[in-house]
């Protein structure tokens, strides 16, 4: 792969956020000697995200090949899957439509990741920018929003996804054995999250590094209409029922020997007892809940969810990452 940086971003009517986030990539300081590009995704979206997108990057004199490509099959992995296809660099930037990288990200980001082969994917530092100031809740839960130093990277072996780097050649190589994840993304109203965290822990099982880097800063912008309780109350369900998705993972990033069956439906019974007890106490107790134990109300239930839809998928994923990571291995020694 030439050495170079993709900047992908994926949009679903995204039109009111792209110019502030397309303003800050036209504000990049980017040496000469680096190559860069500009991918914007256009995922399904049924406003004029796509118009928007080139009239803003035409506002500004910039050398940069810039370019609008369509996926019209909705989901967040979809249009990450067209922009790796397309990225014509070795790392690819995954900036989002709500993210305002600082004018020194990407040659940064080509320093980091050029300073070291073995790191595989490198992420950076939010800053929490609300449209307007947050709620008491909103800002002590301000973490689910994607914000501040990502001081897990090195011992949990992931990144968010919003403004992380990642090497192509890698998905090139999994591209070859066939690895499709299990997370989706988000898919409307459904907070599917985790593609970013699958994405670092397969990385990882292939022998690289997963690392964070807090020189990277960038403003993640929130609108208002997500600064409330019940997005982050939606947010813990669909969290927690990524998380039960995962487990495909899991097991081998932990040396568990134990049968994935065995790992999985015994789990599973735990949580629908959990469950029941938490529907319970909701009944029989008459005061309101406070907002720590609708949270857990919440992930119990996204557990719950996860368990009870997606058993014998995390199943099969978890038998066909041995299949995958045995062949990769085999190839590389």
């Amino acid at each position: 792969m030439q050495l170079g940086v993709s900047v992908i971003v994926c949009c679903y009517n995204s039109a009111e956020r792209l110019p502030q986030t397309i303003k800050h990539l036209a504000l990049q300081r980017v040496p000469s000697h680096i190559p860069w590009e500009i991918i914007v995704i256009d995922n399904a979206s049924t406003d004029n995200t796509g118009v928007i997108a080139d009239q803003e990057w035409n506002k500004y004199s910039k050398q940069v090949k810039f370019r609008v490509i369509k996926q019209p099959v909705a989901g967040l992995s979809y249009a990450r899957e067209k922009g790796i296809e397309n990225a014509q660099y070795e790392y690819m930037l995954f900036c989002d439509d709500d993210n305002w990288l600082y004018n020194d990200y990407i040659s940064k980001s080509y320093e980091i990741m050029t300073s070291d082969p073995q790191i595989g994917a490198v992420g950076g530092c939010g800053i929490f920018e609300p449209e307007q100031p947050a709620w008491f809740e909103v800002e002590t839960h301000k973490i689910a929003y994607v914000n501040g130093p990502q001081t897990w990277a090195k011992t949990e072996h992931w990144v968010y996804g919003a403004g992380s780097v990642y090497r192509k050649s890698i998905f090139i190589t999994l591209r070859k054995e066939n690895w499709r994840q299990i997370t989706t993304g988000r898919l409307g109203n459904k907070l599917i999250s985790g593609e970013d965290v699958e994405i670092c822990f397969m990385i990882y099982l292939l022998g690289y590094k997963i690392i964070s880097d807090d020189k990277l800063l960038f403003k993640h912008f929130v609108p208002i209409k997500r600064q409330n309780i019940n997005y982050i109350l939606n947010l813990h369900y669909w969290q927690s029922y990524t998380n039960v998705l995962l487990n495909s993972y899991y097991p081998i990033l932990n040396h568990d020997e134990r049968q994935i069956e065995k790992i999985i439906n015994g789990w599973y019974w735990i949580t629908a007892k959990t469950f029941l007890k938490q529907k319970v106490k909701c009944f029989f107790v008459k005061k309101p809940l406070t907002f720590k134990e609708k949270i857990n109300y919440h992930a119990v239930l996204g557990t719950f969810a996860g368990l009870r839809e997606n058993r014998e998928r995390i199943i099969e994923h978890h038998n066909e990452l041995h299949r995958i990571l045995a062949s990769v291995l085999n190839t590389i020694k």
